[in-house]
Order: structure tokens, then C-alpha cells, then sequence
């Protein structure tokens, strides 16, 4: 916990180390995430800012990396509503692993929007060669980028089941929240996360 006297709202940040970008499986991987928390439509965004309105955005996101690679959880929120998103965050990410796994809807959209995407993403020399830099940095064949369509459009709700699988340890997160400590360290240490350490903003 960082403490920030009389912060207008709590700042909550959750991650664990998740597989790096170069496993064969990333598009799973990214394609899962996206559906939980990568996008604006994903479940965690959905569920903390359409629907209860006490976040103006809260995604999951994964760092580029060619070794081992953050995978995070972010969600600026009310701080009279600190513990309730906390809850609902660990609510999402049990669903999400349990019986309200990725759905078909939910991996089409992704597909779509990655697929779509595709064009605008390579229409440029520079990242023509950023991509082939990309290449070499995470040991991908040179026509990596002229497969990424088909490897889209043959994912399954199995396959994003699995990277889910692989990736999410809830147990397993580090959970690092800025707020006022005044109104909400005692129900956050009232939680039972784990150990609880203080820390000074400055």
C-alpha cells in the first residue's frame, strides 16, 4: 500500500510474471487478455466502468518482453469503492478461469478486431522493419506477419481456455494500491490478501 493523503481516488495494480512473448502460443495468449481486460469491451472495463461506474477504465494488459513478462491488472477507482473493485476484479479473474470461460462471441469480436487491424499495422517501411526487428528479437520466422491471419481466424474458445490456464495465477498476484490509507488500509488488510507492507508516496 502507497500512502497518498486525501487522493480523490484509489490507484489498484495487480500482476504476476507471465510467459514471454515469444511462446508459441502468444496469440492465444494476447487474444485471451484481450477478452478479460485488453480491450474497451473486455470484462473487466465492462463490469467496473459501464456497469457500476466506479472506474473510468480498468483493463489487464502484457508487457512486450523476450524473457519472462509482467502480466497486470490496472484500475483507477472511487476510494469509497477500493475493496468493492478489488473483489470484483478477483471475482472476474475466477470466472474467467472457471465457468464463465472466454465465450465464441467474445473470441470472434477479438479475432475481428485483430484481423482488421492487420493492414493498418504493417502499410508503413518503418514498420515493415520494426517488425522484422520484432522477428529477431523474439525468435519468429521472417513471415511470422504473413501468418498472423490464419493464426487468428484458428483460435478457439479451447485454445483461449488454456492460455488462461497457463497465464492466471490469482493466487499468485502481487497487489500494489495508492490511496488514502486513512479510509482504506483497514478493509484492504480486513481482505486477507497477504502481507501487508506501507509505503511512503515520496
Amino acid at each position: 500500500l502507497i500512502h497518498k493523503p486525501d487522493a480523490p481516488q484509489s490507484l489498484i495494480l495487480a500482476g504476476h510474471i507471465a510467459p514471454p512473448q515469444g511462446v508459441e502460443n502468444n496469440i492465444a495468449i494476447d487474444t485471451m487478455n484481450n477478452a478479460l481486460g485488453g480491450q474497451f469491451t473486455a470484462r473487466v472495463n465492462m463490469n467496473l466502468r459501464e456497469d457500476k461506474g466506479w472506474a473510468y477504465g480498468a483493463y489487464t494488459f502484457l508487457w512486450d518482453a523476450r524473457g519472462q513478462r509482467p502480466w497486470m491488472a490496472y484500475a483507477p477507482v472511487q476510494t469509497d469503492r477500493t475493496v468493492d473493485s478489488i473483489n470484483e476484479l478477483t471475482r472476474e479473474f475466477g470466472d474467467f478461469l472457471g465457468d464463465r470461460p472466454a465465450t465464441q462471441d467474445e473470441l470472434d469480436r477479438n479475432v475481428k478486431n485483430s484481423v482488421r487491424s492487420l493492414p493498418g499495422q504493417y502499410e508503413t517501411a518503418n514498420a515493415v522493419l520494426n517488425t522484422l526487428l520484432e522477428n529477431n528479437r523474439f525468435g519468429r520466422p521472417d513471415d511470422y506477419a504473413m501468418n498472423l491471419k490464419g493464426k487468428y481466424e484458428s483460435l478457439t474458445t479451447d485454445k483461449l481456455h488454456e492460455a488462461a490456464t497457463e497465464v492466471m495465477k490469482p493466487d499468485k498476484l502481487t497487489w500494489l494500491i495508492v490511496g488514502d490509507l486513512d479510509k482504506i488500509e483497514k478493509p484492504i488488510r480486513d481482505l486477507g490478501l497477504g502481507e501487508v507492507v506501507v509505503i511512503e508516496a515520496q
